[in-house]
């Protein structure tokens, strides 16, 4: 999967949009992917339902953490645009593979993590803008 293969759908720039503070230099995009990686890696495996959809289970503990209500019962979002967005750029950029139903952090991934905020920053916007 590369760049062109990742879908940035119109709602999540909406959802993005409502979530910025004006005030603050602080992005939230990258500590919500970093979370993602880094649960993956303690859990040394997650289960996925599909090809590239994470259980929702792994999502709704997601959705608790950061407060976004983007699994809520309430919107009924299967597979929100953000989480997907972020599998997408995860499998895209070779962080995580699967193998069967399981999805694991690789070796890029591992060294993804290790490196800091802004160039992490910087490989999620090239999948944005």
């Amino acid at each position: 999967m590369g760049l062109e293969q990742v879908k940035t759908d119109t709602e999540l720039f909406q959802w993005l949009n409502k979530q910025t503070d004006l005030n603050s230099y602080q992005v939230d995009l990258v500590d919500g992917f970093i979370f993602m990686l880094k649960k993956i890696n303690q859990h040394e495996s997650i289960r996925m339902i599909n090809e590239n959809e994470l259980h929702p289970r792994f999502w709704r503990s997601h959705d608790r953490t950061f407060g976004y209500g983007l699994m809520s019962q309430k919107t009924k979002q299967k597979g929100a645009h953000l989480y997907q967005f972020y599998v997408d750029v995860a499998f895209a950029e070779r962080l995580v593979s699967r193998n069967k139903d399981r999805l694991t952090l690789t070796e890029l991934g591992r060294a993804y993590l290790l490196r800091d905020v802004e160039e992490q920053l910087d490989v999620l916007f090239t999948y944005i803008w």
